[in-house]
């Protein structure tokens, strides 16, 4: 049954793609050209350049200085540190990603990781500001608040999954003072480590790209059979891809008192999309998905909340 449960979707869309070959035709490109314009110029760069850091060996070298802060206000190590920032510069799933990289590398524990997966994947500032933002609602004023409220929430989120800390890992996390540094121990030449980090960073942005596709045609087929029901069918393409989903809501005319809460949930949330990425960048690894989706699920209800407190308050 499960097994059935499973490959349903896609005997769904494998159905759309014979009866709707033009509709599917147009969805599939749309999801092909969001992957080859945003995703691929913005993720691929970072992508390689933290596979070579982390191979490397020099994360701890760099974010030493500020260890008090990750210790005391996140409750990271050092190395967990660098997921997050990466996560907070570059968005979904480059969280997920260095997090389960750093855990193949043994730089953090399984605890650790899976503590991280709570809150270091989650949207980027370039995406709120421009698309969420200026794209999707055309109105700069709410770039600031966007930032505050997407980012509080998720930072109460790391305090409501805090008891899955790996505190003895960050009693054990010592970061040397500037001087003292150890020499760093390279196994494989540097030109190895490089063309590793490449390919690394191709199979996963590929493998992006699959999941878009596949989930831009998922889209078309639930705008065919829920269109009757106007605005189920468009939350549920935001809950099924965010980034095409959040442009279907922004077009119903909803008022911004439901409208904001609503596009700033989603964007928390992710979307089934994300969270297949997500579960995607976890290959190999034994680390349980389930502490994700249940921080995601609460990152939606406290996003949606505190969006819809700031819009009665101005």
């Amino acid at each position: 049954m499960k097994r059935f449960l499973f490959l349903l979707p896609f005997l769904i869309m494998l159905s759309f793609l014979l009866l709707f070959p033009d509709t599917s035709f147009t969805c599939a490109a749309s999801g092909l050209m969001l992957w080859f314009e945003t995703l691929l110029p913005s993720l691929l760069p970072f992508m390689i350049i933290s596979n070579l850091l982390i191979r490397t060996d020099l994360l701890k070298k760099w974010i030493r200085i500020p260890a008090g802060l990750w210790h005391r206000f996140f409750a990271l190590t050092c190395d967990g540190a660098y997921a997050l920032l990466l996560g907070f510069v570059c968005g979904y799933p480059m969280g997920a990603k260095v997090t389960a990289d750093l855990y193949r590398e043994n730089r953090i524990s399984k605890k650790e990781a899976e503590y991280l997966l709570t809150f270091a994947n989650h949207p980027g500032p370039s995406f709120l500001s421009s698309y969420v933002c200026l794209q999707a609602l055309g109105q700069k004023a709410l770039i600031l608040p966007t930032y505050c409220i997407i980012y509080l929430a998720n930072y109460l989120c790391c305090l409501l999954f805090r008891k899955k800390a790996d505190h003895s890992a960050i009693a054990a996390d010592t970061c040397p003072p500037a001087g003292n540094e150890k020499e760093i121990s390279i196994q494989s030449p540097l030109g190895e480590i490089l063309d590793t980090s490449i390919m690394n960073g191709f199979e996963s942005i590929t493998k992006l790209g699959g999941y878009i596709i596949l989930f831009s045609v998922f889209q078309g087929v639930i705008k065919k059979v829920f269109a009757p029901l106007g605005p189920v069918m468009y939350v549920m393409c935001g809950v099924t891809e965010m980034t095409t989903g959040i442009t279907a809501l922004a077009g119903t005319g909803w008022s911004l008192t439901f409208l904001y809460p609503m596009l700033l949930g989603i964007t928390a949330f992710g979307g089934i999309c994300v969270a297949a990425q997500t579960k995607s960048m976890l290959a190999g690894t034994d680390l349980s998905f389930g502490p994700y989706v249940w921080a995601k699920l609460t990152n939606f209800l406290l996003t949606g909340l505190l969006a819809f407190l700031f819009v009665e308050i101005i």
